[in-house]
């Protein structure tokens, strides 16, 4: 039976070496992230050579990456409990990258279809295994800064991604007005889109070899007391039957406030090119640059505010950085796609890309304080498996599906973002509210973080 585990500062690796392998996991998830949503880029190329409708899209977009990721993540949660974490976020990189590189193979509904639910399978190693690993390579105080440095790869997937990916777009010829072929080595002459499936693809495969030759597993720490270091599966229900009202308000709030933000992610690019008549390559540049650069702000500073709120004595400050980082990203990206000029547009949802990445850093912050080291790779995945039907699911299909069923018109893109995100979002935040008493009653019951209880070591206040 493990002991109650008090390690202090000195029994984590050295700051140093623990940053550079947060940097290798998040350079891995820029890749990880450019991989999930270049999809959207590439909706108006795609949609031209091969005639999907948006609600084919929305499916390709996001169930067709979710189904399979929130099947798979549940036992590699349970896995990364138990077995090496580093070799499994390995391999599910490079699982990752070659299905998105297959997504340039293939010329139907049902092949991209396939390709997808791949990448969906290699990202559900991601964030079970790298919660873990923060768990074990930082102390407590630095983990809320972990964890927004870890979601800061969002913000760099998403600007590097418009970036990059739409200076690949032009270099290729992947636009929306024509269907370009591309002189690919050893494929010969292929559709521009599906190059640039390819070359992204092989490009991912970078860091799961610094991964596998820099990275060491670090030694797990801060183990429940009177619970084996291998959690039951009798340990594993009962955990969750006692914190069911947390994690309910958690999951599901979180869920509905990420079915926005996946939503207009994968949409914006064909917002710009319908109702603002931009081309995907300059939609890409300023939306890469502002919406990036302010999402990295969102990503650091989340961490920051969760330290705010518990200096000054709410232990519960990763649940209340969620709680507002969803009502003013719901409140910003409901009234961004009704701007009437693409410049109004890109400001507004670069203002409110401030918010973006409180809600999912600090999630992650919350479900690592709340639980024991023997837990955390399950528990994260089943906070995995909903926010993936949920948000990365349900969020594009939501969009794609409200234009050609309740507006009934492509060029209405802009109408069924805003419906779908201030109906999500307020639903999300909602739930994060009811959820903040039952969050601290939960953290009342922790008996392994260094110094005792995070109540009491906060002194926290309603």
């Amino acid at each position: 039976m493990a002991e109650a585990a008090q390690d202090t500062d000195a029994d984590y690796p050295s700051s140093r070496y623990s940053w550079y392998c947060m940097g290798v996991i998040v350079f891995a998830y820029f890749f990880g992230f450019m991989d999930r949503i270049i999809v959207g880029l590439l909706t108006p190329a795609i949609q031209l050579d091969l005639g999907f409708t948006d609600t084919q899209m929305g499916i390709i977009q996001g169930l067709a990456f979710a189904l399979f990721y929130t099947l798979f993540v549940i036992p590699i949660g349970w896995a990364a409990d138990r077995y090496n974490r580093k070799w499994m976020l390995t391999t599910g990189v490079a699982v990752w990258s070659l299905f998105t590189a297959g997504c340039g193979l293939v010329r139907s509904f049902t092949g991209l279809f396939g390709m997808r639910v791949g990448v969906g399978i290699g990202e559900a190693t991601l964030n079970p295994c790298t919660a873990s690993l923060i768990g074990d390579y930082f102390p407590p105080r630095s983990r809320p800064r972990a964890f927004g440095i870890y979601t800061m790869a969002t913000a760099f997937g998403t600007g590097l991604t418009y970036v990059f990916g739409g200076l690949l777009i032009a270099f290729t010829g992947a636009f929306a007005n024509e269907v370009a072929m591309f002189n690919m080595p050893f494929l010969g002459q292929i559709p521009a889109w599906q190059a640039v499936f390819i070359i992204i693809g092989i490009a991912g495969l970078i860091p799961a070899l610094l991964m596998a030759f820099t990275v060491r597993e670090p030694k797990r720490k801060e183990f429940a007391k009177d619970k084996s270091d291998k959690a039951s599966w009798a340990e594993i229900f009962a955990f969750l039957k006692q914190n069911k009202t947390t994690l309910i308000c958690h999951h599901f709030g979180v869920a509905f406030i990420l079915m926005a933000v996946y939503g207009w992610v994968n949409w914006m690019p064909s917002l710009f090119s319908r109702v603002h008549e931009w081309t995907v390559p300059e939609f890409s540049l300023w939306y890469g640059i502002f919406g990036g650069l302010f999402g990295i702000v969102s990503a650091i500073s989340s961490g920051f505010v969760t330290i705010w709120f518990k200096d000054n004595g709410k232990a519960d400050g990763a649940m209340r950085t969620v709680l507002w980082g969803g009502a003013g990203l719901t409140i910003g990206t409901t009234i961004a796609p009704l701007m009437p000029s693409p410049e109004l547009c890109i400001a507004a949802f670069a203002i409110a890309g401030v918010f973006s990445n409180w809600p999912p850093a600090q999630a992650l912050a919350a479900v690592n304080e709340m639980t024991p080291n023997q837990l955390r790779g399950v528990v994260t995945s089943v906070y995995i498996l909903v926010i993936g039907i949920g948000g990365a699911g349900l969020g594009p299909f939501a969009m794609g599906w409200v234009t050609d069923n309740v507006f009934g018109d492509p060029n209405q893109i802009h109408y069924s973002m805003a419906l779908v995100t201030v109906v999500m979002g307020s639903l999300g935040t909602l739930l994060i509210a009811y959820g903040l008493k039952a969050y601290r009653e939960s953290l009342s019951r922790v008996d392994w973080m260094t110094g005792g209880n995070p109540l009491e070591v906060a002194g926290t206040k309603a």
